[in-house]
């Protein structure tokens, strides 16, 4: 999950895609096209598989506001986490890869687009995947040069119509340690074009 792993990982920040790169993620929004912003709240089950073997929970809020600012809100966080109450995750937003990614590589594989990508300027950063369909975001795996690799998988439901992640799952083996984290997303309040119309009529 995002905030995890910027909270216990180096998550990368995710430059110019080709055309049907472009397509392809434009596509991919496309049931979220008429959507201003919402919020959720975020519930994280963490795992730390190597020693010291510690277990914690993460509460707080998600919110996305278009055109890609998606941010989260940790209530409490573990005193090794303090000043990571408030993260960025914006590398879970497709739209914001092309400003930090170039795509080497672009096929499809049943309904999925698996992009292959490289970071402008990130020199720890060896590779990124990741597959999207018609819904959005499913996977992104950021492989580092140390031989590390943080591997994000994205679960979706449907509020209101609109394709949001439900359950991220994510898998950071960095040279110093191993983590796992499962996030649940719950509560959502979704607000539209028309709806933002709507109150500006009254």
């Amino acid at each position: 999950m995002a905030a995890t792993i910027v909270l216990l990982g180096e998550a990368p920040t995710p430059t110019a895609p080709s055309e049907e790169a472009a397509r392809v993620v434009a596509l991919s929004s496309n049931r979220s096209s008429a959507v201003q912003s919402y919020t959720s709240r975020l519930h994280v089950d963490v795992a730390l598989c190597s020693f010291p073997f510690l277990k914690f929970h993460l509460n707080g809020t998600m919110a996305f506001k278009r055109p890609n600012l998606y941010s989260v809100h940790f209530e409490h966080v573990p005193w090794f986490g303090k000043g990571f109450e408030d993260l960025k995750a914006d590398p879970l937003v497709p739209m914001t890869w092309p400003e930090h990614y170039d795509i080497t590589s672009l096929k499809r594989e049943g309904g999925r687009a698996l992009f292959e990508m490289r970071d402008k300027v990130d020199g720890h950063i060896k590779g990124v995947h990741a597959e999207l369909d018609n819904d959005g975001l499913r996977r992104i795996t950021w492989m580092y040069v140390n031989g590390g690799n943080i591997d994000v998988q994205v679960t979706p439901s449907t509020v209101d119509g609109v394709p949001v992640p439900s359950v991220e799952d994510a898998d950071i083996k960095l040279p110093t340690y191993h983590v796992t984290a499962h996030a649940t997303f719950t509560d959502y309040k979704i607000v539209t074009d028309s709806e933002a119309n709507g109150e500006r009529a009254r």
